[in-house]
C-alpha cells in the first residue's frame, strides 16, 4: 500500500529510510553531484555516475571531496565489482534511461548489489504547481510513466520487499530569472531560451508568488524503495 508522507525534503525521506554510515552507494545519474556530497557527509562512500560527457568532465575536475568519486558511465554498465554495492540511488534520473535499456539496467542492479542491498528510485510525479510551470517546455509525463512501468515490470519481481512513498517538495526561487537560468544551465538538457522564458511560462510561474515576495512551487514526488534483491 502506498504511503503518504506529506511535505518533506528529498534528504529527509532518504534519512528516514536508510542508514548511510559506512555503506558504499552508487548515485546513478548524479548530475552535478549534490546528492553524492550530501551522502558522503552522512558517512557513505559514494560513486556518482553520469552519462553526459560534459557534466562528467566537470565532475572529474571539481575539487576532491573525501569518500566521493565520479565516473562517466550509464546505469547499464557501472564500473564496480560484482556484489560490492550496498545501495543504488536514482534521484530524478530513472526516467532519463532510454526505454530499451531498462532490462540491462535492472540486470546490472542485481549484479552489483550485495544480498542485503537496496534500490532507491526517486521520481517526480507529473502534477503540482512545479509541473504546471515547466510542462510548456519540459514535459516529461510520458518518460516518467515509462520509468514507472519499467519498475513494475522489472524491479518489483526482483526484490523481496518494496515500499512506495509519496511526498511533496517545495522549491523556492527568488524570481523568474533564477528559475529560467536553472534550466538553461543544464548541460544535459537543451532548451530554447524563447521557450523557457516565454510569457506563458512566466505567467504560470508568477502565479506562485508567496507572501514573502518569492516563488514557491510544489513538486509531488514518489519513492520506490526495493530491498534484498533476489540474487
Amino acid at each position: 500500500m502506498a504511503e503518504d508522507w506529506g511535505h518533506q525534503t528529498d534528504l529527509e525521506v532518504l534519512e528516514k529510510l536508510i542508514d548511510f554510515n559506512n555503506r558504499f552507494i552508487v548515485d546513478a545519474g548524479c548530475g552535478e553531484g549534490g546528492l553524492s556530497y550530501a551522502l558522503a557527509k552522512r558517512g557513505a562512500r559514494v560513486l556518482g555516475i553520469e552519462p553526459d560527457p560534459v557534466q562528467a568532465q566537470k565532475n572529474n575536475t571539481a575539487p576532491i571531496v573525501e569518500n566521493v568519486g565520479f565516473a562517466q558511465a550509464g546505469a547499464g554498465d557501472i564500473p564496480v565489482e560484482t556484489r560490492s554495492v550496498d545501495g543504488v540511488i536514482f534521484a530524478n534520473s530513472m526516467h532519463h534511461v532510454p526505454a530499451d535499456h531498462y532490462p540491462m539496467v535492472f540486470d546490472e542492479m542485481l549484479r552489483i548489489l550485495r544480498a542485503d542491498g537496496f534500490l532507491y528510485v526517486m521520481e517526480p510525479v507529473a502534477n503540482g504547481t512545479y509541473q504546471h510551470a515547466i510542462e510548456l517546455f519540459h514535459d516529461e509525463t510520458v518518460v516518467r510513466l515509462n520509468a514507472y512501468n519499467a519498475l513494475v515490470k522489472y524491479a518489483l519481481p526482483q526484490y523481496t520487499t518494496m515500499r512506495e512513498i509519496y511526498y511533496d517538495v517545495d522549491r523556492t526561487f527568488r524570481n523568474f530569472d533564477e528559475f529560467a537560468d536553472h534550466y538553461m544551465n543544464l548541460s544535459y538538457n537543451h532548451y530554447s531560451a524563447d521557450n523557457v522564458r516565454s510569457d506563458a511560462v512566466k505567467s504560470r510561474f508568477e502565479s506562485c508568488r508567496d507572501s514573502h515576495g518569492s516563488y514557491t512551487l510544489t513538486q509531488p514526488m514518489r519513492v520506490n524503495f526495493y530491498t534484498r534483491p533476489k540474487l
